[in-house]
C-alpha cells in the first residue's frame, strides 16, 4: 500500500492522497531519524507492534522513514518490528505511534494494536532485521528481492530489488497484491501503455506497470517521504526513464492515461472519483484497491457506475477486493 500514507487500508503508503493512512487519520506521519547513515556502532530504537493484519499497511506507511521494518508471521497475529537510530527522547516516538495507533484503532474498528519497545546496543543489528526479509513473489510472475540478496530471476518473471525499510508494504498486504497482478495483466495485454499510479507509496505498483511492459508511468503522492524513497526505488531498479514521480496534487495532473490505479481506501477513492475519471482516457482501465468486500465494493462499483465505468475483472483475498473498471469510449 502506501498517496496516501494510508489510511489505506494499508498500509504501503497516502494514506495515499488527501487522507493517506496517515492523512486519512491525521496528516501526518511519524518524524524518525533518517536511517539511511545508520552505522552499526549506533544504538537503536526497536518497536514491536502486535496487530491485525488489516492494520499492517497503515502502520507501514506511518513508520516511512525507519531505517528497517519487518513483519513476522506469529500463531496469534502477525507482528511488525521497526527499527531506527535512537533518538534524543525515545518516548516521544512511541507516543506519536500510540496516538496513531488509537486513531488506527477507531478508523479500521480493530483490537488496539499492543506496542512494545527497547534499546538495542550498539552492534552490527542490521542483521537482526535483514534476516526477516527475502525475496517474495508480490503477484504471479512478480518478485520483490531485498538489495542484498542476489535473486536469480526464472524465465519470464520480473524482478523489483528494495529494501525492507522501503519495501514495506508493498507485497505484504493483500491490497497491494492483488493491484500488482491486476496490473500485471493489464499493460501485458497492452491496455497500459500510458500509466498513472495515485498515491504511489514506494514506487510498486509503478514499477510493475513499466517491467510489464508500460511506456510512460506517472507516479504521484503527497508524502514527501514517499515521493524520496520512490525515486530511490525507480533508480536503483533502472526505470527513470519511464517513470516520472512527483508530490504532485491529483488536482494538478493533466492529460489522460490508458491506466489509472490507486490503492488507497474506500472513502479516498469515492472522493477521488472526479479526478480519477478525467484522468482515465476513453475505454481506458481504472484498477481500485484497499475497498473492503461487501458494502464498500458495491458503493463504488455503483458510483464509478455512473461515471461511465464498468466491471471487467477483480480479485478476492481475505477482506478485501481490487477491481479493474473499463471506462467507455
Amino acid at each position: 500500500m502506501a498517496f496516501f500514507a494510508l489510511c489505506r487500508r494499508r498500509a504501503a503508503a497516502f494514506t495515499k492522497w488527501w487522507i493517506c493512512a496517515t492523512d486519512c487519520l491525521s496528516g501526518k506521519t511519524l518524524k524518525v531519524p533518517d536511517g539511511n547513515d545508520m552505522k552499526n556502532d549506533s544504538s537503536c530504537l526497536c518497536m514491536t507492534l502486535h496487530a491485525e493484519a488489516i492494520a499492517l499497511d497503515a502502520l507501514g506507511d506511518f513508520c516511512l522513514g525507519a531505517f528497517g521494518a519487518a513483519v513476522e508471521q506469529s500463531a496469534e497475529a502477525p507482528v511488525l518490528r521497526v527499527f531506527l537510530e535512537t533518538p534524543e527522547n525515545p518516548m516521544a516516538i512511541v507516543a506519536q505511534l500510540e496516538t496513531y495507533c488509537r486513531q488506527l484503532t477507531k478508523t479500521l474498528a480493530i483490537i488496539p494494536p499492543r506496542i512494545t519497545w527497547e534499546i538495542l546496543p550498539a552492534q552490527d543489528w542490521g542483521s537482526r532485521w535483514k534476516e526477516n526479509f527475502h525475496p517474495f513473489t508480490l503477484a504471479p510472475g512478480l518478485v520483490i528481492a531485498p538489495t542484498w540478496e542476489k535473486y536469480v530471476a526464472r524465465p519470464g518473471e520480473k524482478v523489483i530489488v528494495m529494501d525492507p525499510g522501503m519495501a514495506f508494504g508493498t507485497g505484504h498486504h493483500a491490497t497491494t497484491s492483488m493491484a500488482a497482478a491486476l496490473t500485471l495483466e493489464t499493460v501485458e495485454a497492452g491496455d497500459g501503455k500510458t500509466a498513472l499510479d495515485v498515491g504511489c507509496g514506494t514506487g510498486i505498483l509503478a514499477m510493475a506497470a513499466a517491467l510489464a511492459g508500460a511506456k510512460r508511468v506517472l507516479a504521484i503522492d503527497n508524502d514527501p517521504l514517499a515521493v524520496t524513497a520512490a525515486r530511490d526505488n525507480v533508480a536503483r531498479n533502472c526505470l527513470v526513464e519511464r517513470i516520472d514521480v512527483g508530490g504532485d496534487n491529483l488536482t494538478t495532473v493533466s492529460g489522460s492515461f490508458q491506466l489509472v490505479i490507486a490503492n488507497i481506501v474506500h472513502d479516498v477513492l469515492l472522493a477521488l472519483a472526479a479526478d480519477l475519471t478525467r484522468l482515465t482516457g476513453p475505454g481506458g482501465v481504472l484498477i481500485l484497491s484497499g475497498i473492503l468486500a461487501g458494502e464498500q465494493e458495491q458503493s463504488i462499483t455503483a458510483h464509478f457506475a455512473t461515471l461511465g465505468f464498468s466491471p471487467r475483472d477483480q480479485r478476492r483475498q481475505d477482506e478485501w477486493v481490487a477491481l479493474r473498471l473499463d471506462k467507455k469510449r
